[in-house]
């Protein structure tokens, strides 16, 4: 459960400013429709611009229909959210597959997951959804099990991605959600030749760049010194 400090900083839903934002945004992109209307108004209702009229009618409509459709599912998903964060509970979320969908929404992957979660006094369950995950937390789905925030009684849950972490290793056991991972050993330690196999080694390193514990760079200078070694 979330600290009360945790708790102010989330922002209540509200759907009229979500409706509000989300209909300002659709009047952008089809702001066709609305000019249309304009021009029909202004020419006092010339006859022979009557189709002005109506296809400005309908773009409009349409847009205020798709604001409201989005506002409502946003709505949705911040009470929701508010929600776990507010009386769920922390588990662990086991990634067992991860399946592109092929679709971007505001360029963002939709992916379909399938996933096992477990936690204190919850029975484990697993759960598919589709969820968008931006590109710069992708990493961190294939970096470990993940900390989530469920709801035992509806078995609701989301991502908790603040307490995502590449240091941290959330454990596999139930009971045990938050390890503190090790330091990671450097893969050459200076003065003292690692003895390893070389396979050994270069998959160790794999694997540090995978969880974001080094950076490219020193991932690429380090590879070089173990096959220079060979």
């Amino acid at each position: 459960m979330s600290t009360p400090s945790e708790q102010a900083a989330i922002p209540q839903p509200s759907f009229i400013v979500n409706f509000i934002k989300t209909l300002a945004f659709m009047l952008v992109c089809g702001i066709v429709g609305p000019i249309f209307l304009i021009i029909y108004l202004l020419s006092g209702g010339e006859p022979l611009i009557s189709w002005m009229l109506w296809t400005g009618l309908g773009i409009t409509i349409l847009d205020v229909a798709i604001a409201f459709v989005i506002a409502l599912g946003r709505t949705k998903s911040q009470e929701k959210s508010l929600r776990l964060h507010t009386v769920g509970r922390r588990g662990v979320a086991e990634v067992v597959s991860v399946e592109q969908t092929g679709v971007r929404i505001n360029d963002q992957p939709l992916l379909e997951l399938h996933v096992r979660i477990h936690g204190d006094d919850m029975a484990p369950f697993e759960a598919q959804t589709k969820s968008v995950i931006p590109d710069f937390r992708l990493p961190l789905l294939y970096a470990g099990p993940m900390p989530v925030l469920v709801d035992p009684t509806t078995q609701e849950w989301e991502f908790d991605w603040d307490a995502a972490r590449p240091a941290f290793n959330p454990g596999t056991a139930p009971g045990v959600p938050y390890q503190a991972m090790p330091a990671p050993a450097a893969p050459v330690a200076a003065g003292a030749p690692d003895q390893r196999p070389v396979e050994e080694r270069l998959a160790e390193l794999d694997s540090l760049l995978q969880r974001d514990l080094i950076g490219r760079e020193e991932y690429d200078a380090a590879r070089a010194r173990i096959l220079g070694a060979i």
